[in-house]
């Protein structure tokens, strides 16, 4: 019957028999749905087909129960003007990049770990030397383990990707040891810092440059020598040619001679060579795991000198400006190294007897480097712990400096700068005081010889838990530099790490350095002195001084006849 409703009422009133078409009723039942509304203009069909894409695009639960909830959602969003016009334009986020950076790098660490797992027994025989060659990671994982349990360190899935970056960082670079030195926040990024000793055939190369830069080049003396005579010769040509063209002028008045500055700058310290004082130890940073590591470079003393001098907070940039008095030589990647130097100087600390001179096994391998004070060191094999109690003290007697000391000249080695210029003085000459060397504190100096902040300690020492004394340890914190903990366990782990923005402590505000005083510009002397502005007095006694002369006086007898003269001629 339904079927017969919707033929045409003249079909059914003549009777025909006509047959079921199903494309005739659908296009007849899809021509009813398709009706407009009068409010809204919007048809039934185009409802449905919208919720129905809807519902295939998310793919919810339990359509049945919630599909009035999706009409009514439908009908709201067309309601909704659409200004976007960039709607269907993919954004990617911004962590995208990062996550492809950290993807590349497990996925090197992954493939170079799966190559030795790969390798026979064989194999791995042949390559001992090989192993025994390859970088020494210290374990970031445990340590920061350990410092957490002080409530220190770094949260654990950071600490995973940073690890995974060293890891990245010895297979591509030439290093022997890796170690992470800590984390240096910045306004804009942060900075992860490693801290490496290069390999020996590294640490060769880079010695050969540092000596090539100080040798000067060949046949420079003879060609400056020959550009000096061609240049002498050329004046005495032009001299003489002047004198014979120019015809003879009078001579101008001699005139004093011009002042010479006498101010001569200070000698420039030498740099530490690779491998040796404060650039011992080269340091590569980057600001998140995953990005390629940076080295940074060697830091000169006037470096170090200016840093102490200035504060300032790093950027994350390391090709940003930096502006300061004294002026910084160099971007922030070297103000960025010379505070790393002053940290790594200050801050390195580690319980007494866990590093010593040489191996440990024998007073013979002690190893003396170039420079008198440059002592090298290891982990000491014999070195069996202290006490909880020792480790907490608060004389802080048991915990002891392994960092080199800076001397106010930026190195760890005094350099004399007097050392030449005995030689060419002659006994009658005297010249400048000979300055006095200066000394640093040894090294596995104790912390209770450092000097106090505002009456203060410089160090703090707490223990991590007095519950249980048997799995608890000693974390130790600067308050000279804000950062730098360091922690030590009653066996034999111990480790620093540095978390700040590498700013020192200073209880005093902060100020500036003053401008120097301007210098004489020349000697005062009767030639250069300005003379004083004469007085109304003076100028009236100069001009009665330079009056004309007045005329002679006239004689009696020679008026007379002018006289007469004159009246002949008025007569006539």
């Amino acid at each position: 019957m339904s079927r017969l409703f919707m033929l045409e009422p003249d079909l059914i009133a003549a009777g025909e028999n006509v047959l079921p078409d199903l494309n005739n009723d659908l296009v007849l039942a899809k021509n009813f749905l398709k009706q407009q509304s009068a409010a809204t203009a919007d048809s039934l069909y185009d409802h449905l087909v919208d919720i129905v894409q809807k519902i295939l695009t998310q793919k919810p639960p339990d359509v049945v129960d919630n599909f009035e909830q999706y009409s009514w959602e439908v009908k709201h969003e067309k309601f909704r003007p659409n200004f976007d016009l960039l709607n269907d334009v993919y954004l990617s986020p911004a962590q995208l990049a990062l996550v492809r950076k950290m993807d590349e790098m497990f996925r090197l660490v992954a493939s170079k770990s799966q190559k030795m797992e790969e390798l026979g027994e064989e194999e791995q025989e042949l390559d001992l030397e090989e192993e025994d060659a390859k970088p020494r990671i210290a374990d970031l994982i445990d340590h920061n383990y350990y410092f957490r349990q002080g409530g220190y360190g770094l949260p654990d899935c950071e600490c995973y990707a940073v690890y995974i970056a060293l890891n990245m960082l010895a297979i591509k670079e030439p290093v022997a040891t890796v170690r992470f030195f800590g984390k240096i926040y910045g306004t804009k990024a942060n900075y992860y810092i490693a801290e490496t000793d290069l390999t020996i055939e590294e640490l060769d190369r880079r010695i050969r440059e540092f000596e090539m830069k100080d040798m000067p080049g060949e046949g420079e003396g003879i060609d400056e020598d020959r550009v000096q005579e061609a240049e002498e010769q050329k004046e005495i040509m032009g001299e003489g040619e002047a004198r014979e063209e120019k015809p003879k002028e009078p001579v101008p008045p001699k005139l004093p001679p011009a002042p010479v500055s006498t101010w001569q700058p200070p000698p420039p310290i030498p740099v530490e060579r690779p491998g040796q004082g404060v650039n011992k130890k080269v340091f590569w940073v980057c600001n998140s795991p995953g990005e390629p590591w940076v080295c940074l470079p060697d830091v000169t003393p006037d470096q170090i000198r200016v840093a102490r001098l200035s504060v300032r907070c790093m950027t994350g940039d390391l090709d940003s400006e930096v502006q300061t008095f004294p002026p910084f030589e160099g971007t922030e990647r070297n103000y960025l190294r010379a505070q790393v130097a002053r940290i790594q100087a200050g801050t390195s600390i580690s319980p007494q007897g866990f590093y010593t001179f040489g191996s440990g096994e024998e007073e013979e391998d002690i190893d003396m480097e170039e420079g008198a004070g440059d002592l090298a060191f290891n982990p000491n094999p014999f070195y069996q712990g202290h006490t909880l109690k020792d480790l907490l003290d608060s004389n802080l007697t048991y915990w002891v400096h392994h960092g080199r000391h800076i001397l106010k000249q930026g190195r760890t080695i005094w350099w004399n700068p007097n050392a030449g210029m005995d030689e060419g003085l002659e006994e009658e000459d005297e010249g400048p005081p000979p300055m006095e060397p200066e000394s640093g504190p040894p090294l596995f100096t104790a912390l209770s010889e450092d000097a106090q902040l505002e009456g203060l300690p410089a160090w703090r020492a707490r223990s991590s838990t007095m519950l249980t004394p048997d799995r608890a340890l000693v974390t130790i914190r600067s308050d000279v530099w804000p950062g730098a903990v360091a922690y030590a366990t009653t066996g034999k782990k111990s480790e620093c790490m540095y978390v700040g923005w590498g700013l020192k402590c200073q209880p005093p505000n902060f100020s500036p350095l003053q401008l120097p005083r301007p210098q004489d510009e020349y000697p005062v002397g009767p030639e250069v002195m300005e003379m004083a502005d004469p007085t109304f007095a003076d100028e009236e006694a100069y001009r009665i001084a330079h009056l004309p002369p007045p005329p002679p006086p006239e004689l009696p007898g020679e008026e007379g006849a002018f006289g007469e003269e004159e009246e002949e001629e008025d007569e006539e």
